[in-house]
């Protein structure tokens, strides 16, 4: 059967991460050679690499090292001996099958270089020999020369020459040292089982060197541990090393033939709970866990940059065994929450107390979660407050959906019964738990509205108050009515609870604009109540028309003035003259239609309330007006009923208005921010 090497070399795809890739076969191979290599102490065996450069990576990224152009791998092992020669010969040779070669690595490397040069120094049958080959995809193996010569020390170059791969070329461009730390990773298995020689690198340009061994200075080994799936063994090496650098996970690498396949996988990825590095003697270390088995090498390609394995079930069916990746991580990473038990718990804590300080100051309309530890701990760690709200919202729209669907079952089913009943009753309480929260959510909005207009009655540094205007708009917006804006646009609540039912209201608007009344009068607040209206907010209703059942006016004065002065020494006006006009314009108007053209019904007896809110009320303004039949209340504020015309009119200071809101609100924020 004719296979020529060509065929086989094009069958190998490299991706971006192999770079390294031939560069590891190379290495491996002499750490195999000098495993077989009797008479020589463990401390005596050694590998060189040498890097050769080529030039600066193609592309718009500036890298400020050179791609690898040429590969020198020297070693002290058994060299090419005849037997290992003819093993070179033969594609797929089975001669070092027991330590995990295929004979298939060469093939690899010609995917990426063009050319393999070796020259070896052995000794065979007590004589001692050197011998000179060459190995390319076009004329295949060639031995260009086998020579007697003088006893010797034993010496193997295997020069990998002329990176031509455009896949990997500019991954290449690694430092001395990033060589180094992927040489380790992929050697660790035979460091594990203290197999590994002496590796050095020298990069021929720079002349900068690394030791690879040196690295594993930084890596305990940690403990070693035993699985099985599905009558698969799994022996895994659990290794930590100190946090350095960027380092931000946990990984698990897989072996194959006592060798790393690949990139290590992110173990926070599959469990969460590994987010965060190991804290020992308040130092952080990152595990760097290693999983070997029989079945990962049955699984490895042949080119052994990954696996035949597929990451998921697939339909819950595939042949042999029905082992994935995904059944080894979740049995893997439940044997690691044991293992580091203390780990695991700590960071479940930290967790906890993250998303409870993100509930109270942040998400109070989770607060029905703070005691739910089983709920907090299936939240992953180490998330943003994004994150932390979008988890939540899951939860939270999860489990209202299924209390709203039972709840409207038995609505629907009326099975009355001590059971139901008492099921019912548990999901009236959670019901409960959720519309608590979401009060607890507006009524922290409250206290910052109320914050808002607090800061709003204080001059700033330079004696300056804010406009009258700046106060009407954090009540109600000016210039439009209730059709043009939601409930959530206005803070009438901070003048009385009740206006905010009213049907009708108009901010800042001529009385034409809402009515066909000829005035150009402009309330700062007015507002309607319609008994035949839907019972609604904000009057989403479709007319706004008929008797009227009441109507309150509200007129604003800018903090830091005397309302309505008509001279700095004159204090001879009534309170009432700032918003009587307002009323005699509906009640003695020629036409009361509404800004619809409907008729609008305005009598006498129709209960009219009219407050004025100013900030100064000097001694004898306050003495003119009590003269004038205004009576104090025990709050401090004035008012004056015309029972002719079933009008109060009620005058108070900004200070009284505030303080009544924030009364009104003492025992919600009590309760809210003083638990």
């Amino acid at each position: 059967m004719d296979l020529p090497v060509r065929n086989i070399v094009s069958e190998v795809d490299l991706k971006p991460a192999d770079a390294l890739l031939p560069l590891f076969e190379c290495v491996v191979n002499g750490i195999i050679s000098l495993k077989q290599t009797r008479g020589i102490n463990q401390n005596e065996k050694k590998i060189q690499i040498q890097i050769i450069r080529g030039d600066y990576p193609q592309g718009l990224q500036i890298v400020p090292v050179k791609t690898i152009q040429s590969i020198k791998v020297i070693d002290n092992g058994e060299g090419f001996t005849d037997i290992n020669l003819k093993s070179y010969e033969t594609a797929y040779s089975h001669k070092n099958k027991k330590f995990g070669c295929k004979g298939i690595g060469r093939f690899t490397i010609l995917a990426a270089f063009e050319e393999i040069k070796i020259s070896s120094t052995y000794e065979e049958a007590n004589t001692w020999k050197y011998r000179e080959l060459k190995f390319d995809p076009v004329n295949e193996v060639t031995v260009l020369s086998t020579e007697e010569v003088e006893p010797a020390a034993r010496k193997t170059i295997v020069e990998l020459t002329g990176c031509h791969n455009e896949v990997i070329k500019n991954h290449t461009a690694l430092t001395v040292t990033e060589i180094a730390d992927g040489l380790m990773h992929h050697c660790l298995v035979y460091y594990l089982c203290n197999d590994l020689p002496l590796i050095e690198i020298l990069d021929i340009e720079s002349n900068e060197a690394a030791v690879v061994n040196d690295l594993y200075k930084q890596v305990s080994k940690d403990r070693e541990r035993s699985f099985e799936i599905d009558k698969e063994q799994f022996d895994c090496y659990m290794t930590r090393t100190e946090k350095v650098n960027n380092r931000k996970n946990h990984y698990i690498h897989y072996c194959a033939n006592s060798r790393v396949v690949g990139t290590g996988k992110s173990i926070g990825k599959v469990n969460s709970i590994f987010s965060y590095p190991l804290i020992i003697n308040g130092k952080g270390f990152y595990l760097d866990i290693y999983v070997v088995s029989e079945y990962l090498n049955r699984k490895v390609y042949h080119s052994r940059n990954g696996f035949t394995i597929p990451q998921e079930k697939e339909n819950g069916l595939f042949i042999e065994n029905g082992i994935c990746f995904s059944d080894i991580e979740e049995t893997l990473t439940t044997l690691l929450a044991k293992e580091y038990d203390d780990f695991v718990k700590e960071t479940q804590n930290r967790n906890i107390k993250e998303l409870k300080d993100y509930i109270n100051l942040k998400a109070p309309r989770y607060r029905r979660y703070m005691g739910r530890e089983d709920i907090l701990n299936s939240i992953p760690p180490n998330l943003s407050d994004d994150k932390k709200e979008e988890a939540l919202y899951k939860i939270s729209f999860s489990e209202k959906k299924r209390i709203d669907q039972k709840i409207q079952g038995f609505i629907e089913k009326c099975e009355i019964n001590k059971e139901t009943i008492e099921e019912i009753k548990q999901e009236l309480v959670e019901k409960t738990a959720y519309d608590a929260d979401n009060l607890s959510e507006y009524m922290i909005r409250r206290k910052a509205i109320i914050d808002i207009f607090t800061r709003f009655l204080e001059a700033d540094q330079n004696g300056k108050y804010k406009l009258e205007e700046d106060i009407h708009n954090l009540i109600f917006p000016m210039g439009v009515t209730d059709r043009q804006i939601t409930y959530e646009s206005h803070n009438l609540w901070l003048l009385d609870e009740r206006f905010s039912t009213y049907t009708f209201i108009a901010s800042d608007k001529p009385i034409t604009t809402f009515s066909q009344n000829r005035s150009r009068k402009e309330p700062d607040l007015i507002m309607i109540d319609a008994p035949q209206m839907f019972d609604n907010p904000i009057s989403f209703a479709p007319e706004h028309s008929g008797e009227i059942s009441s109507m309150v006016i509200f007129e604003f004065k800018r903090p830091g003035e005397i309302a309505h002065q008509k001279s700095k020494s004159d204090y001879r006006w009534e309170f009432s003259e700032l918003i009587e006009g307002y009323f005699d314009d509906f009640l003695y108007g020629d036409s009361k239609k509404n800004y619809r053209g409907s008729q609008v019904v305005v009598r006498k007896e129709t209960p009219k309330f009219g407050y004025v809110i100013v900030d100064i009320i000097p001694e004898r303004l306050e003495e003119f007006n009590l003269g004038k039949g205004y009576r104090k209340t025990p709050f401090g504020t004035f008012y004056k009923i015309y029972p002719e015309l079933n009008m109060h009119i009620e005058v108070l200071r900004f200070s009284q208005l505030i303080q009544a809101v924030e009364k009104r609100h003492t025992p919600f924020f009590d309760k809210l921010f003083n638990s």
